[in-house]
């Protein structure tokens, strides 16, 4: 029988025709959500706002332009860190906000009401958590994530090899106990006033990483700084600062060991209000021991071409049973006003993939945020030091750094100036702190 010769019913006609009319909506919506990271996937245009260096970035989405052309109309924007909140708020508020922020823990707190959560149907919790390291945890929230991370930048301890070796010193100390133990030797003083610094600790507003180095002693001390409960975020920093015991809370610890330093009546003093930035001290050979992050090896290499520098792990407490480093973790989150959200992620997953995911980080002295990535190059004898460090950094979700820094300097300024006890400091600190948090 010829079935082409058969009579055509309007009940056929009417399903025929619904079932094309489905066939052509599913075409348009195939053609416009086939996937995120598909390379027939047009991406459109991106633009993507940060504070890392623009020249590594752009290096990286040229070469991605180049051999990948839905990526025509990616762009990125350096922005500076003063200024990144105002101007990202500004931007969103007259509709000429990014499509993408490349920001870190540190400002992750006071953006999140302005960023969109990656569903795990994006990227599965599992995934997320067997491919990055531990500390992008803190984009995490139980429905997705606020990022997918892109690099990590550790805190190591940079040293003056001269220095060292002119005092006898045959190798770095990898204890805080070592370093107090180094700082009368390193350290060329006249009463109060320093002429050559041993390590840049105990003051605030003339150590660049202060607030980074802080944090690490108060986590490698035992304090969490601050913790997630009850869906809120409160300051741990004064907890156990009661002293009916006549107990030394973790805290109290941290902060007793980190002022010493700036005490002129301590034999470990080796710094105070009055000398150069830190780091402008280690460029200049001033300074023995520089705690910095991984990053600023290029700069501190480039400000100084004669200055015999290493780099190594930050010192330890003697008593830990494991290492830890404080670290900035960057990732790359969704405003809520993005025009382009769909494009926006497709970029973010390509940027933190394996494929491209280790290129910026390399370029910038940072370490890839994919465990996958973490295996130092043979030829960068600092890779070995940071790259295993990505593993052990930790991070808190704290206030804007700008709101963390003043709290922090007015908590070691009233500590070293002695209008506070170290009790009450932290008291005040962590007042301040949980009300910023909130």
């Amino acid at each position: 029988m010829n079935i082409a010769s058969l009579p055509t019913r309007p009940f056929q006609i009417i399903v025929l025709a619904i079932f094309a009319f489905l066939a052509l909506i599913g075409i348009f919506l195939f053609a416009g959500f086939s996937g995120f990271g598909s390379n027939a996937a047009k991406i459109g245009t991106v633009e993507i706002w940060g504070v890392l260096p623009s020249g590594a970035v752009e290096a990286e989405l040229t070469l991605l332009r180049t051999n990948r052309k839905e990526f025509a109309g990616v762009s990125y924007v350096q922005k500076t860190e003063a200024t990144f909140d105002s101007e990202l708020a500004e931007a969103i508020a007259s509709g000429a906000g990014p499509d993408l922020v490349l920001i870190s823990q540190e400002q992750l707190l006071g953006q999140r009401n302005k960023l969109s959560v990656i569903p795990f149907s994006v990227i599965p919790q599992r995934t997320y958590l067997d491919t990055y390291v531990p500390i992008t945890e803190l984009f995490l929230t139980d429905k997705g994530t606020y990022g997918m991370p892109f690099a990590v930048d550790p805190l190591v301890l940079y040293y003056n090899r001269t220095m060292l070796a002119s005092a006898g010193v045959a190798t770095p100390p990898t204890t805080w106990e070592a370093v107090t133990g180094l700082a009368a030797r390193l350290t060329q003083r006249s009463g109060a006033e320093v002429s050559q610094s041993g390590i840049a600790l105990g003051t605030y507003g003339n150590i660049m990483n202060a607030r980074a180095i802080i944090s690490l002693i108060l986590f490698q001390s035992g304090s969490s700084i601050a913790t997630l409960s009850e869906n809120r975020i409160q300051s741990t920093l004064a907890q156990n600062t009661s002293g009916a015991l006549g107990g030394v809370s973790p805290s109290e610890s941290a902060l007793n060991f980190y002022t010493q330093f700036s005490d002129p009546a301590k034999t470990v003093y080796s710094w105070n209000n009055a000398l150069p930035e830190a780091r402008q001290a280690f460029i200049s050979g001033d300074l023995a021991l520089y705690v910095g992050f991984a990053s600023e090896a290029p700069f501190l290499k480039a400000s100084n071409p004669n200055l015999d520098f290493d780099m190594t792990h930050v010192p330890q407490p003697a008593t830990s049973q494991s290492r830890m480093t404080y670290g900035k973790v960057y990732a790359l989150s969704v405003p809520k006003a993005s025009a382009n959200p769909n494009g926006a992620i497709a970029v973010a997953r390509v940027l933190s993939s394996k494929e491209e995911g280790g290129q910026v980080a390399r370029v910038l002295s940072m370490a890839p945020a994919q465990r996958a990535l973490l295996a130092p190059s043979a030829t960068d004898p600092y890779q070995a030091i940071y790259y295993p460090d990505a593993l052990i950094a930790k991070g808190w979700l704290s206030p804007s750094p700008t709101n963390t820094d003043t709290i922090f300097a007015a908590m070691i300024g009233d500590i070293t100036s002695g209008r506070s006890t170290v009790r009450e400091a932290l008291n005040r600190a962590g007042q301040a702190l949980d009300s910023a948090l909130q």
